[in-house]
C-alpha cells in the first residue's frame, strides 16, 4: 500500500528546484493506489481451474502455500449448489475466488439458462459470511457480443440439441454485429450492449467479474456494476497496452478493482504440460502457444501497472508435470512461483500516470472491430483516438534488430513506448474532483460538451490541471464556455499535425507528447526502444524497464533467444536521488546524475530511487 500525497510527495516536489517551479503540477503524486479485492490485503495470483475433488483441492492449496505460487482460484469451482463442499472448503481458505458460472457453456447467452438459483445463491453466500471475495466471470461478452451472435457453428455447440428449437430466438445476421434491431446511432448501441451485461449481471446475482479481450469495454463494464473490470491478454488478442490504460482510468473512476488474465492459446497451439506435440490440429505441450518470456513480463507488467490480480490462464494443466499428486512444478510452474514472490517481497507503489486521455462517454471505441462500437464506421474524430493509442503513446516502428529479420508474431503484444506508459483514460462521465488528480487532460476525439462535463472540466481546471483542446472542441465549446474554462485555469488549444507515419491528422503532435512526458515524469529515459512504466512507492520512485525484443516464438515451436538483443538504456532522474537499485538482480547501482543499465532480450528490470534526504 502507499501513502496519499503527503510530506514525502511534497519534498520530492521541492527537491526538483527550478525545474519543479517551472512546471504545472510537475510530478504531483496524490493518484490513488491500486484497489485490492475487498477482503484482501495483498496482489493476488490465480490459479486457472481447481480440482473438483475435495481431496485434491485440499492437495492443491497444501502445495500452492507451500511453493508459495498462488493465492487464489480463477475460475475455482462452479457457481452451483453441487459445488458446495467446495465452496465451503475455500471459505476456510480466505482466498478470492472467481467462479465459473452456472450453464457455463451457455454463459454468454442472453436469455439462456446460465442463470444462478435459489439454491446457487445459498451456497455461495457462505463464501460472503466468510468474507472470501468471489465473483461470476463473464469471459469474452464484447467479442460474443459482435462476433459469436452470428456463427451458426458456435450455436450448434453451446445449444446442442435445443439448437432447431432455439435458433431463431438467437442467432442474428452477421451484418447486425450482434445488436437487434440494427443500430443507427451511438446512443442505440450503448444501450443494447448495456442491456445485454444488465441482463447477465442480474442473473448471476450481481456477482459479476467483466472479461473483454477482442474489445475496450472496460470503462462500460465499471459503470454498468462489474464487481472487478477484468482483460484477457495473450491468446490472439492485440492492443494490449491501451487495454491496460482502459481498465486502470476505469479502476480509478469508479473505484472498482481490475484484473488481467494471461491465455496460452496463440494461432492453433496451446500451452499445456508435457513435451512439445505438433500432431494434432491444435500443438500441445510447455513450448506449444506463447513463450515463458512473453508470460513473465505480462505477468509483472500487469501487477505494476495496478491490477488486483493476474490469473495465467489454463495454469492448473501448466504449472503440474501431472494432475495428481504430488502435484510436481513443472518448469513453468517453478517460474510462476518465483515472479509471485518477487511480486510479494517488493513494493509495487501506485502507477504515475500524469496524463489522462478523456473521450466521450459514447466513443464507443473498438480496436479491433475497426468501427465504432463494432459497427459505425469510425469518424475523422475516432480515427484520431486509435492512432493516439496505437499509433503514438502505445506503439513505436523503432525495435532493436534481431539478426537474421526472422517473423516474430510474439513481438506485437507489448511494444516500446516512446514516452513511457504515460496515460490512463476515462470516459466524459469523470467528474472533476478525479480529473484534478491528473497533471494533463488531453480530450479526444468528438466530445459532447454537455453542461455537466464543462463544469467537471472547471473543476479540474481550478484545481491545477493543464486541459489541452483539439480545435474542434474549441468549435463545439464555443466562445462562452471556452472563456470560462481559461478563467478557470491552464487551457491549451493544440496545434493541428500531420504524423507522418500515417499520413493522418492526429489528436496531438509527437513534440507536443514529448513535451508532457518531459514534464511531468520523475524518471528521463533515453537510449534502446523499450516499454517503460513509473510509479511510486513508499520509499521512492520505481520504473519498470521492459525489452520486449530478441524473443522470438510462433505458436506451434518453441522460442529462440537471440542472446546479442540487448537494450542499453540510459535512466536521468529529475530529482535529487541518493540511491538507487535494480530489483530483479538485487544490485544496488552507482551513484551520479544518471544510471546506465543493460535489459536482456525478453526480461525486464525494475530500477528503485530513494530521493536524497
Amino acid at each position: 500500500m502507499t501513502r496519499p500525497f503527503s510530506a514525502f510527495a511534497l519534498g520530492v516536489v521541492l527537491a526538483l528546484g527550478a525545474f519543479g517551479a517551472a512546471t504545472t503540477n510537475a510530478f504531483r503524486a496524490d493518484l490513488p493506489a491500486p484497489r485490492l479485492l475487498p477482503g484482501q490485503s495483498e496482489f493476488a495470483f490465480t490459479l486457472y481451474g481447481c480440482p473438483d475433488n475435495l481431496t485434491q483441492l485440499q492437495e492443491v492449496v497444501a502445495v500452492m502455500r507451500e511453493r508459495g505460487f498462488g493465492n487464489g482460484f480463477d475460475p475455482g469451482p462452479s457457481a452451483v449448489a453441487a459445488s458446495r463442499p467446495l465452496l465451503e472448503y475455500l471459505a476456510t481458505v480466505g482466498w478470492p475466488v472467481i467462479l465459473y458460472p452456472p450453464d457455463g457453456g451457455r454463459m454468454q447467452v442472453k436469455g439462456g439458462t446460465s442463470v444462478l438459483n435459489n439454491a446457487d445463491e445459498e451456497a455461495l453466500r457462505g463464501l460472503d459470511r466468510a468474507g472470501v471475495f468471489n465473483a461470476i466471470q463473464l469471459g469474452e461478452w464484447g467479442y460474443h457480443f459482435h462476433r459469436l451472435q452470428s456463427d451458426e457453428g458456435w450455436w450448434k455447440a453451446v445449444l446442442g440439441a435445443d439448437f432447431e428449437a432455439q435458433a431463431k430466438d438467437f442467432v442474428k445476421p452477421a451484418a447486425q454485429r450482434g445488436y437487434d434491431p440494427l443500430p443507427k446511432t451511438r446512443r442505440e448501441c450503448y444501450d443494447q450492449l448495456r442491456e445485454y451485461f444488465l441482463w447477465h449481471r442480474q442473473t448471476k446475482g450481481g456477482r459479476l467479474i467483466s472479461v473483454t479481450g477482442h474489445s475496450h469495454y472496460e470503462a462500460y463494464a465499471a459503470e454498468w456494476g462489474a464487481s472487478v473490470v477484468g482483460l484477457e491478454v495473450g491468446e490472439n488478442i492485440g492492443f494490449t497496452q491501451s487495454k491496460f490504460a482502459f481498465a486502470r482510468g476505469a479502476s480509478r473512476q469508479w473505484n472498482v478493482p481490475w484484473s488481467v488474465q494471461v491465455s496460452p492459446w496463440f494461432g492453433n497451439a496451446v500451452t499445456t504440460r508435457g513435451p512439445l506435440n505438433t500432431n494434432g490440429a491444435t500443438a500441445t505441450g510447455l513450448d506449444a502457444g506463447h513463450s515463458l518470456s512473453l508470460y513473465l513480463r505480462l505477468w509483472r507488467h500487469a501487477w505494476f501497472a495496478g491490477a488486483a490480480f493476474v490469473t495465467p490462464e489454463n495454469s492448473s494443466a501448466i504449472f503440474f508435470e501431472e494432475a495428481k499428486a504430488p502435484w510436481k512444478l513443472s518448469p513453468h510452474g517453478e517460474a510462476a512461483a518465483q515472479a509471485f514472490q518477487f511480486m510479494r517481497t517488493h513494493d509495487r507503489g501506485t502507477p504515475y500516470t500524469p496524463l489522462l486521455v478523456v473521450l466521450d462517454h459514447l466513443a464507443g471505441y473498438a480496436a479491433y472491430h475497426e468501427r465504432t462500437f463494432g459497427i459505425l464506421p469510425r469518424t475523422p474524430g475516432d480515427q484520431e483516438i486509435f492512432d493516439l493509442l496505437e499509433r503514438q503513446l502505445y506503439f513505436s516502428a523503432t525495435r532493436l534488430p534481431v539478426p537474421g529479420n526472422p517473423k516474430n508474431p510474439e513481438a506485437g503484444y507489448l511494444h516500446p513506448t516512446p514516452q513511457g506508459e504515460l496515460c490512463d483514460v476515462m470516459l466524459s462521465t469523470v467528474p472533476g474532483a478525479i480529473m484534478r488528480r491528473y497533471p494533463v487532460i488531453l480530450l479526444a476525439g468528438e466530445v459532447e460538451f454537455s453542461k455537466f462535463i464543462v463544469h467537471e472540466l472547471v473543476t479540474a481546471a481550478q484545481g491545477g490541471s493543464r486541459i489541452l483542446l483539439h480545435p474542434r472542441h474549441v468549435e463545439a465549446l464555443g466562445p462562452e464556455r471556452l472563456a470560462k474554462l481559461r478563467r478557470a485555469g491552464a487551457v491549451e488549444v493544440l496545434e493541428p499535425w500531420t504524423n507522418p507515419d500515417t499520413q493522418r491528422p492526429t489528436a496531438i503532435s509527437r513534440d507536443r507528447l514529448q513535451r508532457i512526458a518531459s514534464d511531468t515524469l520523475p524518471i528521463g529515459v533515453t537510449g534502446d526502444p523499450v516499454q517503460y512504466q513509473i510509479n511510486r512507492n513508499r520509499t521512492g520512485w520505481v520504473i519498470e524497464l521492459i525489452n520486449n525484443d530478441g524473443v522470438v516464438k510462433e505458436g506451434r515451436s518453441p522460442a529462440v533467444v537471440h542472446p546479442q538483443v540487448i537494450a542499453r538504456v540510459k535512466l536521468n532522474p529529475r530529482f535529487a536521488w541518493g540511491r538507487a537499485t535494480e530489483w530483479a538482480t538485487g544490485t544496488s547501482l552507482p551513484e551520479g546524475q544518471s544510471v546506465e543499465l543493460e535489459i536482456p532480450p525478453g526480461e525486464s528490470r525494475f530500477v528503485e530511487f530513494v530521493p536524497a534526504p
